[in-house]
């Protein structure tokens, strides 16, 4: 059907002077009230166009002019109207255009009716049908007999409906003498007056716990706060379908939290990540704060009791104390051949003793020796290597105290790369899937988790299920507090993603909502309700208590002991082996 069919195609010409006076109100509305860098949209139908000119002489600014045939490319970006229309029929109809093509409908909006019939243009049904339509950032600007040009306004009334229509505020001196011209658009829906305000979230601590219908934690002290600023009465709600933040089902439609803003709630409050999805079909409010995503699994295995015997001297320090010990074994071996014994009987060393070195561990360890070399130089060579076992064998004793002490765990996750390698299962939340679009890998490989899962995945892996959970820091923290928890939070971070409240596209709660966001940003309110909740860097830990020794701490010993057996039996036989072939 045209719009065309809609309104008289024929108006008078000396109807065109009123209607001109109207349009050069609104272009001096709109001069002082519009932003001058967006481009405004004038739609209009091409009988009603007595006035277009007068206005764009007066506003002078970036324009596109169109009527209902455009074909608008990027609807989401304008943000200012202005519409010419001879009757409310006429305006209600570019309107309804206008939400057919997803136009931002809660920008500013400069409504000409030119009708001077009353009924056409009563301001009165013209608020009751702009309230319906959810166009609440508007002047309505008609002709009043021997009043000329009179715009009008409405807000959030009483009854939790429309207000009645009132004159905007200093339109006379706007008009007369042009002065208070800039504030013809304020920010509406400031006072709600104790009007029911539907939030939709789930329980989600530190952010989110909910007593008796009162919210507490980071996002519930912030929600309590907003809703006292608008005036209003909260009203809590879960997700009527499926639960947790919100994603897209099979069928393409939004469950969870998000879900509920099509028909249900009025905005929702779940710190929930922002992805490309969520930022499309929805209206989001100004950043109010930051949540770190990370990665989380099952802590690290400790190390067998009888590693802790190797714990006192690193790598390097151990490879040099065996080289030592071996170089003094291979020195004894050479001191039993052939050739040093001859050279011994050249030099008068006189006879070489047997068992020289384990003579010197024997004093070492504080066993006694029945044979001590007479040789003063042998001698020495025997109190130097006691001296030097001892010093070993001390600063050994004193580091293995601490070592005993300390729980060693072996090698770490460090990315999720690395989980992957080791054949870790892995997943979390629909959302956090979508930070990976680009990495076949992780995301082919995704196992969705249902936030009413989390709690229950985050105990096993305590116990040490085999799995990697993708999930916000602070919730990490505060289930580490309780003891006996334990879990490895991995180095990689999957993402810093800001705080905001979802709304359902072009909600006209988003101003007044972001005007108190902002205030409280700016005083540093936001920064410490925050801090108090999620602030869990001195995570509780259970207290120290003895432990009990096991069979499996002596196995170190057990083993080091049957290995100098067997190497004692070893080196015995070869020295027997080299005593006899002397004597031969």
């Amino acid at each position: 059907m045209s719009i065309n069919s809609l309104i008289e195609t024929n108006i008078q010409l000396n109807d065109c002077d009123g209607i001109e006076n109207l349009a050069k109100s609104a272009a001096k509305i709109a001069f002082h009230n519009f932003k001058w860098h967006y481009v405004t949209l004038v739609l209009l139908n091409s009988a009603a166009s007595c006035g277009l000119s007068a206005f764009l002489q007066a506003y002078n600014k970036t324009s596109i002019v169109a009527n209902v045939n455009l074909k608008p490319r990027y609807s989401d970006l304008t943000k200012q109207f202005v519409l010419f229309g001879q009757t409310m029929k006429d305006v209600l109809y570019l309107i309804q255009w206008l939400e057919d093509h997803k136009f931002n409908y809660i920008g500013k909006f400069l409504i000409i009716c030119q009708s001077n019939e009353f009924n056409d243009c009563d301001e009165t049904e013209a608020v009751e049908k702009l309230w319906n339509h959810k166009v609440i950032n508007v002047a309505f600007i008609k002709h009043e007999p021997n009043c000329g040009a009179i715009g009008y306004t409405y807000d959030f009334g009483e009854d939790c409906k429309n207000s009645p229509p009132t004159k905007l505020d200093n339109w006379d001196d706007c008009l007369q003498n042009g002065e208070y011209c800039g504030n013809m658009f304020p920010i509406k829906l400031k006072n709600l007056h104790r009007c029911p305000i539907v939030v939709s979230t789930f329980i989600q601590v530190p952010y989110m716990n909910i007593t008796d219908d009162v919210p507490s934690g980071a996002d519930g002290d912030l929600l309590r706060i907003l809703i006292e600023a608008l005036n209003a009465t909260l009203v809590i709600m879960t997700p009527h379908y499926g639960n947790g933040w919100g994603n897209l089902d099979d069928n393409g439609t939004w469950v969870g939290s998000l879900g509920d803003l099509y028909d249900l709630a009025n905005f929702s409050m779940t710190s929930a990540s922002i992805t490309q999805s969520r930022y499309q079909d929805f209206q989001m409010s100004s950043f109010y704060y930051t949540v770190t995503l990370v990665w989380v699994t099952h802590p690290p295995e400790m190390e067998m009791p009888y590693y802790k015997l190797l714990r006192p001297f690193k790598v390097d320090t151990q490879i040099a104390f065996l080289v030592s010990f071996a170089l003094v074994i291979i020195i004894f071996l050479i001191f039993k051949t052939n050739i040093c014994i001859y050279v011994y009987k050249k030099m008068k060393f006189g006879r070489i003793p047997d068992k020289v070195l384990f003579s010197s561990w024997e004093i070492c360890m504080g066993q006694p020796i029945l044979l001590f070399p007479s040789n003063m130089s042998l001698c020495y060579l025997v109190l130097m290597w006691i001296w030097y076992c001892f010093l070993m064998r001390t600063f050994y004793q004193v580091h293995l105290i601490n070592s005993l002490k300390t729980d060693i765990y072996s090698a770490q996750l460090l990315n999720i790369e690395q989980a992957i390698q080791a054949e870790y299962p892995f997943g979390g939340g629909a959302a956090l899937k979508d930070y990976y679009i680009n990495n076949s890998l992780v995301y082919d490989n995704w196992k969705h988790t249902q936030s009413n899962q989390y709690h229950t995945i985050l105990l096993n892996l305590t116990e040490g299920m085999k799995f990697v959970l993708g999930m916000n820091l602070a919730t990490a923290k505060v289930f580490l507090k309780h003891p006996g928890r334990k879990l490895h939070i991995l180095p990689q971070k999957i993402i810093n993603c800001p705080s905001v409240i979802f709304f359902k596209r072009f909600s006209p709660l988003v101003p007044p909502i972001n005007r108190i966001i902002e205030r409280l940003v700016e005083f540093g309110w936001v920064d410490v309700i925050f801090r108090n909740n999620t602030d869990t860097n001195n995570i509780e830990k259970p207290e120290d208590v003895d432990k009990p020794i096991k069979l499996s701490n002596f196995t170190g010993c057990y083993v080091i002991l049957f290995c100098g057996w067997v190497s004692s039996f070893v080196l015995l036989i070869i020295e027997n082996y080299y005593i006899r072939k002397t004597k031969r």
